[in-house]
């Protein structure tokens, strides 16, 4: 093959770009991949799914081996009328994994990348893509990569690089790439609309024991007014909070106002400190209108980017990039990579999933079905399994009652629909 022609390019070296290319090369494929930043870098969405467990088993990856805190579910609380509800995904429908983890993004994102590398998948970090021909624009039977390179040549100019492929994988995450090129993003102001974040380090040895073992590393869900805050266990006695509002102009005077107002993050925050001033997201949640197309396909958050209260967006992300290198890997080997319909049943796949968890989490904001079941007193035993194992990305099942109770009411459902949003 011609060293200019590569399998596959798959731009974003986040987990779901980290687990495409990984996956890939392990097979055969001739990989690149493309990575606008050098690893490592801060990130959030730091809580991960019992579902990612069989993906690390295919990377060859033990996560508890390389310091990421084991997790055994999550915990609801209502400080303001003393509601607390612990969901272990032990507790889940027979065949949901019991555990998943907690991580620190900037390790975590590193470790998978240097995977991908050690599988075989050419890395190249510090390349920003800035243009991309389909074949459907270009009439060519190959994708080409249009990407700058960190520095300028000896005529001042950026240095760029122009790669071409037989197919193409958007992995570049909320940036998403080919969706904001061809314009099919669609905003969803239903969910949360802002969020303020930051990490906190030297916690008390008694609140670090008390979070990563006694819990068992759970995450913590408060509800707050107007929205929601997550303190995430991440070991070694540090911790990721962050606060979700539905209110517009969020800025960081917020989450430290409520930290001061919970009793529970006051008492897990005295005498820590603050890594950084608190960062900010607005406006993360949309839904890409098309998702795949003649040689190229978008994954992860690049596809779909659901409000996090439900910690989906890394998990849905890797497991979307399993599914899809699995259906690439044997179009590549037959030649039926070119199939513009090749990726349909992939879309479907990760469409279920979508809208399920879009579902969830309307329920969580507009109605008063979630706060229900997480704070009552003895919710039914089946309904309560079956929300625990949702809560374990555990989507792709038929005998979850609370699932097709959600999904089978025309006034909860929040759905997506093929084609557009």
């Amino acid at each position: 093959m011609s060293a200019n022609l590569h399998d596959v390019i798959v731009v974003g070296g986040g987990p779901a770009g980290a687990t495409v290319a990984a996956l890939l090369a392990k097979s055969g494929a001739d990989v690149l991949l493309l990575e606008r930043e050098c690893f490592p870098r801060f990130h959030i969405g730091e809580s991960l799914l019992p579902c990612d467990l069989p993906i690390f088993e295919r990377l060859g990856l033990k996560p508890l081996e390389a310091g990421f805190l084991y997790k055994a579910g999550a915990e609801f609380m209502d400080e303001a009328i003393g509601g607390r509800a612990v969901y272990e995904f032990a507790f889940a429908l027979p065949g949901t994994p019991d555990h998943a983890y907690q991580v620190e993004r900037a390790l975590f994102d590193a470790w998978l990348l240097e995977r991908s590398r050690a599988l075989g998948a050419k890395v190249h970090q510090g390349e920003r893509v800035v243009e991309v021909e389909i074949p459907e624009e270009s009439g060519k039977d190959r994708v080409v990569v249009r990407a700058l390179r960190d520095g300028k040549g000896a005529n001042g100019k950026p240095l760029s690089n122009e790669y071409h492929a037989r197919y193409l994988i958007d992995a570049t995450g909320q940036d998403a790439l080919l969706g904001r090129l061809m314009r099919t993003t669609v905003v969803i102001d239903e969910f949360g609309l802002g969020a303020a974040f930051t990490h906190w380090v030297d916690l008390s040895p008694e609140v670090d024991e008390e979070l990563c073992v006694t819990a068992k590393g759970v995450i913590k869900v408060l509800c707050v007014d107007d929205g929601w805050c997550w303190a995430i266990p991440l070991g070694k006695r540090k911790i990721s909070i962050g606060l979700v509002s539905r209110k517009r102009g969020i800025d960081g005077s917020w989450l430290m106002r409520t930290i001061e107002a919970s009793p529970f993050l006051r008492r897990v925050t005295h005498g820590a400190k603050m890594v950084r001033a608190p960062r900010l997201l607005v406006s993360w949640s949309f839904y890409n209108r098309r998702q795949n197309g003649k040689r190229w396909l978008c994954i992860g958050d690049a596809a779909c980017f659901i409000d996090p209260v439900f910690s989906t967006g890394v998990s849905l992300g890797m497991v979307s990039a399993a599914h899809a290198a699995d259906v690439l890997v044997d179009a590549l080997k037959h030649g039926k990579e070119g199939d513009p319909d090749l990726m349909n049943g992939h879309v479907e796949y990760m469409h279920h999933a979508y809208n399920t968890y879009a579902t969830l989490v309307y329920n969580w904001y507009h109605t008063s079905l979630l706060h229900s079941m997480f704070f009552c007193n003895t919710p039914p035993e089946n309904l309560k399994r079956g929300l625990t194992s949702l809560l374990a990305g555990d989507v792709w099942r038929n005998d979850n009652e609370f699932q097709k109770i959600l999904m089978e009411s025309k006034k909860r459902r929040f759905v997506f629909e093929q084609g557009r949003a």
